[in-house]
């Protein structure tokens, strides 16, 4: 047989291979958070055994926006606990309806599958009657408290609020921090917040707030509750939370830095390894009102749900629902909370079956509750766009004692009322930014005119002496960069242009709106606004730092300073690091208690004896309020490197001959600088501000890490807005109008910003 036959042969029987293979394996996506992944694959080696199939389990920190993207596209995994709009993805009968299948036999053949589940946890996505979602993985949210603090002190739990603020203040007095808090994961707060409605506003009130009615924001019963956090903020929070992440909060508590901490039990299996030897935790359920009106006996908890996505393929499904049963086998179930020490949204697991005490008391907790409301955000889109539209910079202030509890409720209410208008008509817009987004445009115009203005004593298009192409050259230099160009860059801005008159939220029927995402950002949305704000100070700030500071050392440098190689290495080395590690890098120096910058202050004062420098002790850098001064620095030592290599190579290219010459006229170094190297390498210095000032309007990594993936709409620049819109919001239209108009302020700005640096030049020329 000839060897091309040989060969195609062989492709043809390795793609049916792959294709047979293809048919058995399932795809589950979901997010590993404080669990881990390999619970489940091991548990679907087991299946698979059995079954035949194979599982192939994806664990990602990002699952939620890359699973989000695959289901826009139509090429969704079998099933996922990815964070979706599933109210959508059912309402499109993209979602297996699970409940004839629950309604069957469970794995181990002793009753309904329905029957294993927690009572009323399969309510929380039951439409019609019909079940959509399977749970497993609950987490509780509890005040735990450090025993052996506890015992010492003679200290007790606390049983009601008017118990924990007198706790808070006999911590204080005994010099130790109340409650560690992660402000930089200020919706952990959210959890006193609910607790708090739920009993003085009872299962109606928690209802309607978390139904987004406006009119529930203006009861006394929110305004109470809000109360509640804000004193809880003053009263008891660990100085610097407004930068601590929610393992560093975690971990101050294990290190005795402070005597509780609020969070849901997932931080038992995520502090695995970190918690100390011999160290005992507490748990009780979050403080009660006496005169409330809800169930005081009741648990905030939530679980971790998973969906079968619709695939038109019912062998498939039904594999993928044995999965699931046998993932909540007794068995299974039993493992789970032995090994991970976590709960489990089934029956069969009691606290005796949890191998570590911590967890073994938050499963006492949880069995002796007497009813459970859920404590996960809702994934509607208005619910989404109601927390970042306004309710999540409200709670930031309310947090930091700026407004009232009175005025957090009216900023409330009046985002939910703005987002009850949208429902009913999506086109609605209130012009509160009309002579801001006038001043943009006549902004953008004007760069345009800057950028696009015509050359005094402009030269022609060939120079004398160039030769013309020919058709064949210029089919390839220029009309195959040119189709690469169009298929990579011009059509898909087309198709985002297009994308952007429409409203969608990635699942339904594209509709036309027209301009009404650009008129609710440009006239209504003060985040926006705010983001854009914080776009120009990165372009601004920095780049009057960087350029000089830049242009210094490479002059430095080029007049030959003693260990110039080392030096350079030294400033360029940031730039071999990448944006996320330096982001990871810097996140860990600035944190308030364990962070190098702080510790670097305070050991500083101590030897000085600077009560300044010493009161940099649990200095909250990357709080909400100081975030974009602390980036300045870090953008320095990230972007100096790059600029001086830049520089300094323009430098280097100076004929020596002009230095020699301007030394033989008496010319000082410092002239020699200003009259020789920088108008020599004016056109580098152009360059850089350029990149610098893309740099600005393109920022992402930095802020979207150093705010921990939950910037607030003080701390978003359009990048990150952009992301939220997209992936929290449901928005895509919204957020490819975002996408436009910052692509339009690269373009048009680099233009504007090179020929201002380089007109001068340019003309004289």
């Amino acid at each position: 047989m000839p060897l091309r036959w040989t060969m195609l042969f062989l492709f043809f029987a390795t793609c049916r291979l792959v294709a047979g293979e293809g048919g058995k394996v399932l795809e589950l996506q979901m997010q590993p958070a404080s669990y881990g992944t390999r619970f489940f694959e091991e548990a679907a080696e087991e299946w698979g055994e059995r079954s035949g199939w194979r599982m192939d389990i994806g664990g990602d920190p990002r699952v939620h926006d890359k699973v989000r993207v695959r289901v826009m596209a139509g090429d969704e995994p079998d099933a996922t606990d990815a964070t979706l709009d599933y109210e959508a993805l059912i309402g499109a009968g993209r979602i297996v309806d699970l409940t004839s299948y629950l309604d069957g036999p469970n794995w181990d053949g002793t009753g309904a599958w329905r029957d294993d589940f927690l009572p009323g946890i399969l309510d929380r996505w039951t439409r019609g009657g019909r079940v959509y979602g399977v749970p497993y993985a609950f987490a509780v949210w509890a005040l735990f408290y450090n025993q052996q603090l506890f015992e010492r002190n003679g200290w007790r739990a606390p049983q009601t609020w008017d118990d924990y603020f007198e706790l808070a203040r006999t911590c204080r007095t005994a010099g130790v921090a109340p409650l560690a808090f992660p402000g930089m994961y200020p919706r952990y707060g959210d959890a006193v917040l609910r607790s708090a409605i739920h009993q003085l506003a009872g299962p109606e009130g928690y209802r309607a707030f978390r139904g987004v009615e406006p009119s529930f924001f203006s009861t006394p019963e929110f305004a109470a509750s809000a109360a509640v956090l804000q004193k809880v903020a003053r009263e008891s929070f660990m100085p610097g939370w407004e930068g601590m992440s929610h393992t560093s909060a975690q971990q101050a508590f294990f290190d005795g830095r402070a005597a509780m901490v609020i969070s849901a039990s997932w931080m038992l299996p995520e502090m695995r390894g970190k918690i100390p030897a011999g160290f005992r935790l507490g748990a009780v359920n979050l403080p009660r009102f006496p005169e409330g009106k809800g169930d005081a006996g009741a648990v905030q908890a939530q679980a971790a749900y998973f969906f079968i996505m619709v695939k038109g393929d019912p062998e498939r499904e039904r594999a993928m629902v044995d999965y699931l049963r046998f993932l909540t086998s007794a068995g299974r179930a039993r493992a789970f909370a032995r090994e991970l020490g976590a709960q489990v949204s089934l029956r069969t697991v009691q606290p005796g079956d949890y191998a570590d005490p911590a967890a073994r008391s938050v499963g006492e907790l949880m069995h002796a509750a007497t009813a459970v409301y859920d404590s996960a955000a809702p994934l509607t889109p208005v619910f989404q766009s109601f927390l970042t539209q306004g309710f999540n910079d409200a709670r930031h202030e309310l947090l930091q004692g700026r407004i009232t509890p009175g005025e957090f409720a009216r900023r409330v209410g009046a985002t939910a009322e703005a987002e009850s208008r949208r429902i009913g008509n999506p086109n609605t817009v209130e012009v509160r930014h009309g002579l801001a987004a006038g001043l943009l445009g006549l902004s953008l115009l004007g760069m345009v005119v800057v950028a696009f203005r015509k050359r005094g004593g402009a030269r022609g298009m060939v120079e004398k002496g160039a030769l013309p192409l020919s058709r064949g050259a210029t089919l390839v230099f220029v009309g195959l960069p040119l189709a690469f160009f169009a298929a990579f860059v011009l059509v898909p801005g087309m198709v985002a242009l297009v994308s952007s008159l429409m409203g969608w939220n990635g699942v339904g029927e594209m509709r036309w709106v027209g301009l009404a995402n650009y008129k609710v950002l440009l006239l209504e949305s003060d985040v926006f606004w705010t983001a854009l704000r914080n776009n120009l100070f990165l372009m601004c700030v920095p780049t009057l730092l960087v350029v000089p500071t830049a242009l210094f050392f490479a002059a430095l440098l080029h007049r030959g300073v003693f260990g110039a190689g080392f030096f350079r290495a030294v400033f360029l080395f940031p730039n071999l690091l990448g944006g996320t590690a330096a982001a990871l890098l810097w996140m860990n120096a600035f944190d308030p208690h364990s962070g190098l910058v702080n510790a670097a202050l305070v050991k500083l004062g101590a030897f000085l004896g600077s009560e300044w420098l010493l009161s940099f002790s649990g200095y909250a850098w990357l709080g909400a309020d100081r975030l974009y001064w602390t980036l300045v620095p870090i953008y320095l030592w990230m972007a100096c490197g790059f600029n001086l290599v830049l520089y300094l190579a323009a430098m280097q290219r100076i004929d020596p001959e002009l230095y020699e010459a301007a030394q033989i006229d008496g010319a000082s170094p410092v002239r020699q600088f200003f009259v020789i190297t920088l108008p020599l390498i004016w056109d580098i210095i152009a360059v850089s501000a350029v990149f610098i000032v893309v740099a600005g309007l393109n920022t992402f990594e930095m802020v979207w890490l150093l705010t921990s993936q939950e910037p607030t709409g003080g701390t978003h620049v359009l990048s990150t807005l952009m992301v939220s819109t997209l992936f929290k919001e449901y928005q895509v239209g919204r957020a490819t109008a975002i996408a436009v108009v910052l692509a339009a302020l690269v373009i048009v700005g680099s233009l504007a910003v090179r020929r201002v640096l380089g007109a001068d030049k340019e003309e004289a020329s």
